[in-house]
C-alpha cells in the first residue's frame, strides 16, 4: 500500500472562523466534502514545508500568517486515484487577519474540482449536516479555539 503523507492547516481568522474549501470528493467522485486547504508532502520536504506551500497554493496567502504547532494526526486508509493509500495527515494550527482569497495558484486538479469556500464558527460546524472531513471536526476544534492547545498532537479519526 502506498504511503501518502499530507501537510492540512487549520486556518483560523481573528472571529475563530475556520477556512475549509467545498470541493468534488476526490476520493470516489461521487458528491461533495468540505476540508481544509493542505495536500502531500514532496520528496525533500517536511511537514511544515508543505503546510506553507499548500497554503500559498491553494489561498494565496503568503504574509500575516501565525504558524502554530501540529495539533492533529490522523492516519486513514483510502483509495484515491485508483490506488489503495495510508495517509498520514499533520493537521498544522495558523491564524490570519487576511482573509481575502487567491485561487490563481490551485492546480489544474485542485481548481477542476473546487466548488467554493467558507469561513465556518463553530456553531455552524457543530449544526451542519454536509460532509466535513476529518469527522467531528467541531469536537476536536473546540478546545483549541478555546484556548487549550495540545502539548503534542492529537490522534483523530
Amino acid at each position: 500500500m502506498k504511503i501518502r503523507k499530507t501537510a492540512r492547516i487549520l486556518l483560523l481568522n481573528e472571529q475563530n472562523q475556520l477556512l475549509l474549501f467545498h470541493m468534488i470528493n476526490g476520493i470516489n467522485q461521487s458528491g461533495t466534502v468540505w476540508f481544509s486547504p493542505g495536500g502531500g508532502v514532496e520528496d525533500n520536504e517536511t511537514y511544515e514545508e508543505a503546510a506553507q506551500r499548500e497554503l500559498k497554493e491553494e489561498t494565496g496567502i503568503t504574509t500575516q500568517v501565525e504558524w502554530g504547532p501540529v495539533v492533529w494526526i490522523r492516519e486513514i486508509d483510502l483509495i484515491w486515484k485508483g490506488t489503495k493509500n495510508h495517509f498520514i495527515e499533520h493537521y498544522y494550527l495558523a491564524y490570519v487577519r487576511h482573509i481575502s482569497i487567491s485561487l490563481a495558484h490551485m492546480t489544474t486538479l485542485e481548481k477542476e474540482n473546487y466548488l467554493s469556500h467558507h469561513w465556518w464558527t463553530l456553531q455552524e460546524l457543530e449544526e451542519t449536516a454536509e460532509n466535513i472531513f476529518p469527522i467531528h471536526i467541531a469536537t476536536h476544534l473546540r478546545p483549541i479555539i478555546n484556548g487549550h492547545i495540545p502539548k503534542k498532537p492529537i490522534s483523530i479519526l
